[in-house]
């Protein structure tokens, strides 16, 4: 899900994402050994660590580019005695009822686990895409969501949660934490973000159902979404040929281009696709001239993500030129935005975070649809104007 197509850095602004994405991937991860404790199955960030009756959750790269990592004691009763190997370590009451969730992933990890009637503040609200009926009467806690400026501390502490699931990018964000902290309010950082594979990614459910007391359900979703995951792959791996994917869109003269270790790289990939900046390494995003683009473009076969275009008149209108490449002129223009609200969220980065088997289904029935006849389309959308 790599397509930093527009600058911003609100994981709530869904066209934003991404490209506070790349920022943080391009220079890479650092070079850590094997998750320690539970190991799981796909994600390299997190993991669970079971010690004399309590679990202990890591977090090995809270931001991008931390050089150590932070861990949290999940307990029932966070005054009771901890062994002594852990009590450095702050304390967590697990299972959390009162939850303050300011990432849009976080929210719909707490829907999908049934746990959204215990948010009880929410950042950036109007982001979403499917705030629900549950989170109808929450707490506004900041209007652009996240740990920036706007987050209203005060309002925060008075509703006492048991945890706020957050993420931060700058040091401003940072010291909001640590101010939350050193006012009792505990702070779990989740980094779904900068895993390397849109499994490893999935993952973090399992961290967030150990926090809520929902770890069994957690893992048996995920479970089921690496299986249909593997099957869709195989299915898409075994048609014939490799259709060339063009991603993304220009953004003031440029185009940024996700490397050949991107989630989107990956995903094309395994939908049995071609992606065509396989030789770019990395997992992050680099500007690209546009005209390098367009010559490279000129072999797509399709083209996906294409930025906030809603239609094929909406391209041609942008710039003429666009219109001349294979994918315009065959109707294969397919955009990631096909549950989106306009001015709010896009699904696609809310439960498709958590679903990358339905993402990848969508892909594969892109780049294969004689392998898929009749697939129905989640987060895909055929952008009218061209061939049926």
């Amino acid at each position: 899900m790599n397509d930093p197509r527009n600058p911003g850095r609100r994981r709530f602004r869904a066209p934003l994402l991404l490209c506070c994405l790349a920022a943080l991937l391009a220079g890479g991860l650092p070079a850590w050994g094997a998750p320690k404790g539970e190991a799981p199955r796909h994600a390299r960030l997190f993991s669970l660590d079971r010690k004399e009756g309590l679990t202990v959750l890591h977090n090995r790269l809270p931001w991008g580019g931390a050089t150590e990592e932070l861990a949290w004691v999940l307990t029932p009763d966070p005054s009771a005695p901890v062994p002594p190997a852990l009590a450095g370590l702050p304390r967590l009451r697990c299972p959390a009822r009162r939850i303050v969730a300011l990432t849009i992933p976080a929210v719909s990890a707490l829907s999908l686990l049934g746990c959204s009637d215990r948010i009880v503040g929410v950042g950036g609200k109007r982001f979403l895409y499917d705030p629900g009926k549950e989170l109808a009467g929450v707490t506004e806690v900041g209007p652009e969501g996240g740990m920036g400026p706007d987050a209203d501390l005060e309002r925060i502490v008075a509703l006492k949660p048991d945890v706020v699931l957050a993420y931060v990018y700058t040091p401003q964000e940072r010291a909001t934490a640590e101010r939350l902290a050193s006012l009792g309010v505990p702070v779990v950082f989740l980094s779904e973000y900068l895993e390397a594979t849109p499994l490893g990614m999935a993952e973090w459910l399992v961290a967030v159902g150990a926090l809520v007391g929902r770890e069994a359900q957690a893992r048996a979703f995920y479970d089921r979404t690496v299986l249909d995951y593997g099957a869709i792959r195989a299915r898409a791996l075994g048609a014939q040929g490799r259709p060339k994917a063009l991603a993304g869109a220009p953004f003031q003269g440029s185009w940024y281009v996700a490397g050949r270790d991107s989630w989107l790289a990956r995903l094309v990939g395994d939908a049995g696709g071609d992606y065509l900046w396989k030789d770019l390494p990395g997992r992050g995003s680099v500007p690209v001239e546009a005209e390098t683009v367009f010559s490279r473009a000129s072999k797509a076969d399709v083209w996906v993500q294409c930025g906030l275009w809603r239609s094929l008149e909406e391209i041609r209108r942008s710039d003429p030129r666009l219109a001349q490449l294979a994918p315009f002129r065959g109707g294969r223009v397919f955009n990631n935005d096909a549950r989106s609200r306009p001015g709010g969220g896009n699904d696609y980065y809310e439960s498709g975070v958590w679903r990358p088997d339905r993402i990848l289904g969508d892909l594969a029935a892109v780049l294969h649809p004689e392998r898929f006849p009749g697939h129905r389309f989640t987060y895909y959308r055929r952008l009218p104007g061209g061939k049926p």
